[in-house]
Parts: structure tokens; C-alpha cells; sequence
């Protein structure tokens, strides 16, 4: 498509920025002569490959994020980050406060190793469902939905670093079966 340029003159025109009203099919100028800026900025600041970074959690926002969940239960997590970000003028979204009670300070999260069954319980699950790791933390009360993915990527790897094979059903089938023999060995003795 080419593109079509005017051919009105160029003097005395001030070309602003608009907001389309879709209502009316017209435009509307964010400045007017009144308010336009009489000197724009050269430059825009630009932000952070990876954005805006949050600081890292203290041991009083933790406490004070518990106390909270405590008061309002974990499904209103947009009010639980208003009221912390205005004691302690932070930027935390509901978002944040939830992943770090998910998978931080949750007192029913376990974090200890894994057991065979545990592991037994995530390749059966893994080899009917897929990758759906937040069914799969259901099945195995105490994780979390990232620490099954970690568990699962860990198996993987050390499986098929050893063994030297990248096809997922096959290194899946190999695990259940050489962990349901270690199981049974364990309950014979």
C-alpha cells in the first residue's frame, strides 16, 4: 500500500498527538493551544531491557503480607498489594503478593526433597495429562506448580544426560518403571 502524504503547506501547522473517539469516527488532541508544551524533551528515557525491577522482599513485608492474607484470605490480592505498597511505599502488584505466598511463605508448601513416590505420582501424572503443571501440584499436595516443573525438568536431564536420550515418553516409561522396582525392593525389606 503507498503510503499518501498531503499537499497542504507545512507553515504554521502544530501537529499533536490524538486520541481516536471511536464514537464519532473523529480524532481528539491531547494538547490545544493553551497547553502545548513549548519545549519537548530531545530524548526518551528508556527503560530496562527486562522492565521496571522490583526490590527484593524483607522479612517485615513478609510478615506483614501474612498478616494480611490473614485479614482478607488469598483471593484479593489487588487489596492486599494496596494496602502493603502504602506502608511501605513499594510498587508490588496483587500479582507479586501472590506468587510470593504461593511460593514463598505458604506455611502447607513442602520443600523438602522429594520421595519416590512423589516422583513416581508426577511421570504418571506427566504421562497422561502433559505439561500441566498446575494440574499436576494438585495430585501432589505440598508442591507447588514451579517446583513440579523444576522436579520434572531435573529428572529429564539427569536421565537424559546419562542415558543419552531426548524422546520424553521413552525417558518417562524408563523412569516410572525403574522407580516403581525401586519402590517395591523398598517395601520388601
Amino acid at each position: 500500500m503507498d503510503m499518501v502524504y498531503s499537499n497542504f503547506p507545512q507553515t504554521g501547522i502544530i501537529w499533536v498527538p490524538c486520541i481516536p473517539n471511536y464514537a464519532t469516527g473523529t480524532f481528539i488532541p491531547v494538547y490545544n493551544l493553551a497547553n502545548i508544551p513549548q519545549e519537548m524533551p530531545n530524548t526518551v528515557t528508556a527503560l530496562p531491557r527486562g522492565g521496571i525491577k522490583t526490590k527484593p522482599w524483607n522479612h517485615e513485608e513478609d510478615v506483614v503480607l501474612k498478616d494480611l492474607i490473614a485479614e482478607y484470605g488469598v483471593k484479593k490480592w489487588a487489596k492486599i498489594a494496596k494496602v502493603l505498597n502504602e506502608k511501605f511505599n513499594s510498587h508490588r502488584k496483587g500479582k507479586n503478593c501472590r506468587e510470593r505466598w504461593n511460593n514463598h511463605l505458604n506455611p502447607e508448601i513442602n520443600k523438602g526433597e522429594w520421595s519416590y513416590e512423589e516422583d513416581l505420582i508426577l511421570l504418571k501424572e506427566f504421562k497422561n495429562i502433559g505439561k500441566k503443571w498446575s494440574s499436576i501440584s494438585k495430585v501432589l499436595s505440598g508442591r507447588t506448580e514451579n517446583a513440579v516443573k523444576n522436579r520434572w525438568n531435573t529428572l529429564m536431564k539427569s536421565i537424559q544426560q546419562t542415558a543419552g536420550c531426548s524422546n520424553y515418553e521413552i525417558v518417562t516409561e524408563y523412569l516410572i518403571s525403574h522407580i516403581e522396582e525401586m519402590i517395591n525392593s523398598k517395601s520388601q525389606e
